[in-house]
């Protein structure tokens, strides 16, 4: 009975097994990266290589943070090195000061 049951199994054609298809990758913005990205200056004072829109954000104590977003690194958002403007540096004004005009 083992016999006849192994020549049965034998004599099946043999099935191919079904073709491996490969794993589907997410469809995201940062899989679908534009062909130019741009690079920028992080708040911690490292260079970030970004492919997405610059965007002010709010902070958790209320003030605006201007950020980068979708990284080369997997960041979604970088914030940005913002250098002290002229109002913030005392004494130290690259504004002219106003002349007044004489009139004729």
């Amino acid at each position: 009975m083992k016999a006849l049951t192994l020549a049965l199994l034998l004599s099946l054609p043999a099935i191919p097994a079904a073709p491996v298809k490969p794993l589907r990758q997410p469809s995201t913005s940062v899989t679908k990266r534009a062909n130019g990205g741009r690079w920028y200056l992080a708040a911690g004072g490292h260079a970030v290589y970004c492919y997405g829109p610059v965007m002010i954000v709010p902070r958790a104590n209320g003030d605006l943070e201007r950020v980068v977003t979708f990284c080369r690194d997997g960041s979604a958002m970088v914030p940005l090195f913002e250098p002290a403007g002229p109002e913030q540096i005392k004494g130290k004004s690259k504004i002219a000061p106003s002349k007044p005009r004489l009139r004729m």
